[in-house]
Protein backbone atom coordinates (compact mmCIF):
# COMPACT_ATOMS: atom_id res chain seq x y z
CA UNK A 1 0.00 0.00 0.00
CA UNK A 2 1.62 3.17 -1.26
CA UNK A 3 0.00 5.52 1.26
CA UNK A 4 0.20 3.46 4.44
CA UNK A 5 0.53 5.75 7.44
CA UNK A 6 -0.40 8.89 5.48
CA UNK A 7 -3.26 11.23 6.39
CA UNK A 8 -5.34 12.77 3.60
CA UNK A 9 -7.97 15.50 3.65
CA UNK A 10 -10.48 15.24 0.82
CA UNK A 11 -12.86 18.20 0.51
CA UNK A 12 -16.32 17.71 -0.93
CA UNK A 13 -15.90 14.05 -0.01
CA UNK A 14 -19.53 13.29 0.75
CA UNK A 15 -20.38 12.24 -2.80
CA UNK A 16 -19.30 12.05 -6.43
CA UNK A 17 -15.61 12.64 -7.23
CA UNK A 18 -14.63 13.38 -3.63
CA UNK A 19 -16.21 10.17 -2.38
CA UNK A 20 -14.41 8.10 -5.00
CA UNK A 21 -11.07 9.84 -4.36
CA UNK A 22 -11.51 9.07 -0.65
CA UNK A 23 -12.12 5.39 -1.39
CA UNK A 24 -9.11 5.12 -3.72
CA UNK A 25 -6.75 6.84 -1.26
CA UNK A 26 -8.06 4.60 1.51
CA UNK A 27 -7.50 1.49 -0.61
CA UNK A 28 -3.88 2.63 -0.90
CA UNK A 29 -3.63 2.81 2.91
CA UNK A 30 -4.27 6.48 3.72
CA UNK A 31 -6.31 7.56 6.74
CA UNK A 32 -9.02 9.79 5.26
CA UNK A 33 -10.48 13.01 6.65
CA UNK A 34 -13.84 13.04 4.86
CA UNK A 35 -14.63 16.77 4.70
CA UNK A 36 -18.12 17.86 3.70
CA UNK A 37 -20.80 20.35 4.72
CA UNK A 38 -23.45 17.61 4.79
CA UNK A 39 -22.94 15.64 8.01
CA UNK A 40 -24.92 12.57 6.93
CA UNK A 41 -22.98 12.26 3.67
CA UNK A 42 -19.61 12.66 5.38
CA UNK A 43 -20.54 10.15 8.06
CA UNK A 44 -21.77 7.63 5.49
CA UNK A 45 -18.62 7.83 3.36
CA UNK A 46 -16.39 7.52 6.44
CA UNK A 47 -18.44 4.58 7.76
CA UNK A 48 -18.31 2.83 4.36
CA UNK A 49 -14.53 3.22 4.26
CA UNK A 50 -14.17 1.85 7.79
CA UNK A 51 -16.54 -1.04 6.98
CA UNK A 52 -14.32 -1.96 4.04
CA UNK A 53 -11.25 -2.12 6.28
CA UNK A 54 -9.92 1.43 5.88
CA UNK A 55 -9.49 4.33 8.24
CA UNK A 56 -11.65 7.43 7.92
CA UNK A 57 -13.31 10.08 10.02
CA UNK A 58 -15.92 12.68 9.02
CA UNK A 59 -15.20 16.38 9.44
CA UNK A 60 -18.00 18.89 8.91
CA UNK A 61 -16.90 22.20 7.41
CA UNK A 62 -18.50 25.14 5.64
CA UNK A 63 -15.63 25.81 3.26
CA UNK A 64 -16.91 29.35 2.68
CA UNK A 65 -15.63 30.14 6.20
CA UNK A 66 -11.91 30.69 6.72
CA UNK A 67 -12.31 30.06 10.44
CA UNK A 68 -13.92 26.67 9.77
CA UNK A 69 -11.22 25.74 7.26
CA UNK A 70 -8.46 26.63 9.73
CA UNK A 71 -10.25 24.70 12.51
CA UNK A 72 -10.80 21.68 10.27
CA UNK A 73 -7.14 21.42 9.30
CA UNK A 74 -6.14 21.76 12.95
CA UNK A 75 -8.68 19.11 14.00
CA UNK A 76 -7.44 16.68 11.34
CA UNK A 77 -3.83 17.13 12.47
CA UNK A 78 -4.83 16.72 16.11
CA UNK A 79 -7.22 13.78 15.69
CA UNK A 80 -5.48 11.86 12.91
CA UNK A 81 -1.89 12.61 13.86
CA UNK A 82 -0.71 14.77 11.00
CA UNK A 83 -1.40 15.72 7.41
CA UNK A 84 0.32 14.48 4.28
CA UNK A 85 -2.17 14.95 1.44
CA UNK A 86 -4.82 17.54 0.61
CA UNK A 87 -7.24 16.95 -2.24
CA UNK A 88 -9.08 20.20 -2.98
CA UNK A 89 -12.15 18.80 -4.67
CA UNK A 90 -15.01 20.90 -3.29
CA UNK A 91 -16.93 23.08 -5.73
CA UNK A 92 -20.35 24.59 -6.19
CA UNK A 93 -22.07 25.43 -9.44
CA UNK A 94 -24.43 28.36 -9.63
CA UNK A 95 -26.30 27.21 -12.79
CA UNK A 96 -27.30 30.79 -13.52
CA UNK A 97 -27.20 33.18 -16.45
CA UNK A 98 -25.66 36.60 -15.87
CA UNK A 99 -29.12 38.18 -15.66
CA UNK A 100 -30.30 35.66 -13.06
CA UNK A 101 -27.43 35.41 -10.58
CA UNK A 102 -27.33 37.63 -7.51
CA UNK A 103 -24.16 39.07 -6.04
CA UNK A 104 -24.68 36.84 -2.98
CA UNK A 105 -24.85 33.71 -5.17
CA UNK A 106 -21.79 34.86 -7.14
CA UNK A 107 -19.79 35.46 -3.94
CA UNK A 108 -20.77 32.14 -2.34
CA UNK A 109 -19.85 30.20 -5.49
CA UNK A 110 -16.44 31.90 -5.67
CA UNK A 111 -15.89 31.41 -1.93
CA UNK A 112 -16.49 27.67 -2.21
CA UNK A 113 -14.96 26.96 -5.61
CA UNK A 114 -12.01 29.37 -5.70
CA UNK A 115 -11.20 30.77 -2.26
CA UNK A 116 -11.69 27.56 -0.26
CA UNK A 117 -9.01 25.63 -2.18
CA UNK A 118 -6.59 28.53 -1.64
CA UNK A 119 -7.30 28.63 2.10
CA UNK A 120 -7.22 24.85 2.54
CA UNK A 121 -3.94 24.85 0.64
CA UNK A 122 -2.52 27.59 2.85
CA UNK A 123 -3.43 25.96 6.17
CA UNK A 124 -2.62 22.43 5.00
CA UNK A 125 0.80 23.55 3.73
CA UNK A 126 1.50 25.25 7.07
CA UNK A 127 0.60 22.04 8.91
CA UNK A 128 2.74 19.97 6.57
CA UNK A 129 5.76 22.24 7.07
CA UNK A 130 5.29 22.34 10.86
CA UNK A 131 5.25 18.53 10.99
CA UNK A 132 8.00 18.06 8.40
CA UNK A 133 5.63 16.13 6.17
CA UNK A 134 6.58 15.41 2.57
CA UNK A 135 3.17 16.76 1.62
CA UNK A 136 1.13 16.86 -1.54
CA UNK A 137 -1.68 19.22 -2.54
CA UNK A 138 -3.91 18.19 -5.42
CA UNK A 139 -6.41 20.64 -6.91
CA UNK A 140 -9.32 19.24 -8.89
CA UNK A 141 -10.67 21.50 -11.63
CA UNK A 142 -13.34 21.48 -14.29
CA UNK A 143 -13.41 21.67 -18.06
CA UNK A 144 -15.72 24.65 -17.52
CA UNK A 145 -12.58 26.65 -16.85
CA UNK A 146 -11.46 25.98 -20.42
CA UNK A 147 -14.68 26.24 -22.35
CA UNK A 148 -17.05 28.28 -20.23
CA UNK A 149 -20.81 27.87 -20.01
CA UNK A 150 -23.63 30.31 -20.55
CA UNK A 151 -25.16 28.95 -17.36
CA UNK A 152 -22.93 28.72 -14.27
CA UNK A 153 -20.99 31.90 -14.89
CA UNK A 154 -19.60 32.12 -11.35
CA UNK A 155 -18.51 28.49 -11.41
CA UNK A 156 -16.81 29.01 -14.76
CA UNK A 157 -15.04 32.13 -13.47
CA UNK A 158 -13.87 30.28 -10.35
Amino acid sequence: MKLSGKVAIVTGAGRNIGEEVSRVLSAEGANIAVVDLDRSRAEKVAADIVASGGQAKPFICDVASEDQIRATVAAVVDQLGGLDILVNNVAMSDNKHIFDITAEEWNRTLAITLTAPFLFGKYAAQAMVEHAADGRIINVSSTSGYYGRDRAIAYTAA
